[in-house]
């Protein structure tokens, strides 16, 4: 696991890579963070902005019975019709995250032995460590 390094050792390696770490270089990445956040707020506020009747994404909404669509519908619909018309499995991906369906590697595992809810990368247990937990739920269940 990464450990979160301190302000020294950030300002360290910032200016092993990008030279010395100045008042100028300071006020230039707050504007930039300042910048991204303002893309952020206008991307959000355009994905949920209805779409002008006129134009084709409406259109084709509305014959599928979504009046009155926003952005961000026309995204999902765009990346459906992708995913079934070209099978893009990027398109797919999108479709079924956004849909909740998104896989995890991890299982959540509570209450055994009194502990309380964890999550636990099951790719890192043995067979042995898997049968005993399988094992310790049906015990649990019963």
């Amino acid at each position: 696991m990464a450990r979160i390094l301190t302000q020294e050792e950030k300002e360290r390696a910032w200016e092993s890579n990008r030279g010395p770490w100045t008042e100028e270089r300071k006020e230039k990445m707050r504007r930039t963070k300042e910048r991204n956040k303002n893309y952020n707020k206008l991307a959000r506020y355009m994905m949920e902005a209805e779409i002008p009747d006129e134009e084709e994404a409406a259109i084709e909404l509305r014959e599928h019975g979504f009046d009155g669509a926003d952005y961000q519908t026309a995204v999902f619909w765009g990346q459906l019709k992708k995913a079934i018309n070209f099978m893009d499995t990027e398109a797919a991906k999108y479709v079924r995250d956004t849909a909740g369906y998104k896989p995890r590697e991890g299982l959540d595992i509570g209450n055994l032995d009194d502990k309380p809810f964890t999550q636990i990368d099951l790719s890192k247990l043995s067979n042995e460590e898997l049968m005993a937990m399988i094992a310790k739920r049906e015990e649990i269940e019963e």
